[in-house]
């Protein structure tokens, strides 16, 4: 019997029936609420999550943080000391967090910490001060933006529009900023780290002027923001109705892809049949060609961060 209430429908489901799931069988967007129980079942089957294997590797995992700043090179130290007073006194569950994203080995996700304090390193000015404010209206405008609830796999769906974005007004490393900003708001939630997010990319209205405006600096900006440097399963980066210079742009970015990652872009332009067997339709609002009501980006982002009267500059970085 499904249980009824607001954070959606939890079902009672087996491996065999995931691909029944709707979006009503996940919890909201935000915050650290009781998984259901298939979700539980997803992250023993998809990431080895159990309790004796999360108790082993977190402890396997701290040990390293430790061990590994003693052994690095002179070259690698900074990162790794970094490493050290970044999460050595980090409760269990930011390195539950970490496993997740690298299926419970601990050498994989001490690997990837040193990605997430690497990015800060290089990128002080994706990383540096932003206010939640500033964050909140990225969303509203989806600059970027959040769909307010998950998808019927459990995944948080992010999204770009480039017909609302003048680059003139708001260069590329702002866009950035509230990405990052916004990640890391996702990544509290245990439901997020084990489903994963996808990015959808809405090229309508793509300009010569906005390729001209991101420089191959920015694109590695985001590039690297989404291949090991966050504790996120990135399922898929999907792109829509991109005129044809757009391969001009994908051109820049293409080298730097990993083949992981590769993988994961998918291209659609005005074809979008394929896309919506991925996100269905009345799932997407109508801004994506769903039967959904429109994209309401002020309940996007009070889904994500509460009430307007609780914006404050928290820093959601670790």
């Amino acid at each position: 019997m499904a249980v009824i209430n607001e954070t959606g429908s939890f079902r009672r489901l087996s491996l065999s029936d995931e691909e029944t799931l709707t979006v009503k069988d996940h919890g909201p967007i935000a915050g650290n609420n009781k998984l259901p129980v298939h979700t539980v079942k997803k992250a023993a089957k998809e990431l080895n999550e159990t309790e004796e294997n999360k108790q082993r590797e977190i402890a396997e995992l701290r040990s390293l943080i430790d061990e590994r700043a003693k052994l690095v090179s002179d070259e690698e130290k900074k990162e790794a000391d970094r490493v050290v007073t970044t999460f050595r006194a980090k409760p269990d569950d930011v390195m539950v967090k970490f496993l997740r994203a690298r299926k419970y080995d601990a050498e994989r996700a001490y690997d990837l910490m040193r990605g997430y304090v690497g990015y800060r390193l290089k990128y002080p000015e994706v990383v540096s001060s932003i206010t939640q404010k500033e964050v909140r209206h990225s969303m509203e405008i989806g600059q970027p933006g959040v769909l307010p609830s998950r998808d019927a796999k459990g995944r948080v769906v992010m999204f770009f529009r480039f017909e609302t974005w003048d680059p003139l007004l708001r260069p590329f490393t702002e866009i950035m900023q509230s990405f990052v900003y916004i990640l890391e708001k996702l990544l509290e939630s245990s439901e997020t780290q084990i489903n994963g997010v996808c990015i959808i990319e809405d090229f309508s209205g793509y300009t010569f002027g906005q390729v001209a405006a991101v420089s191959i600096a920015e694109y590695k900006q985001m590039i690297d923001m989404l291949q090991g440097s966050f504790p996120c399963r990135f399922k898929g980066i999907h792109c829509i109705r991109q005129p044809w210079y757009f391969a001009k742009a994908f051109s820049f970015i293409k080298p730097y892809l990993r083949a992981k990652l590769f993988e994961r872009v998918h291209v659609y332009g005005e074809e979008l049949e394929v896309f919506f067997n991925e996100f269905s339709r009345d799932f997407l609002p109508s801004d994506f060609g769903g039967t959904a009501p429109p994209y309401d980006g002020v309940a996007a982002a009070n889904a994500l961060f509460g009430p307007n009267e609780s914006d404050s500059d928290e820093d959601t970085s670790l």
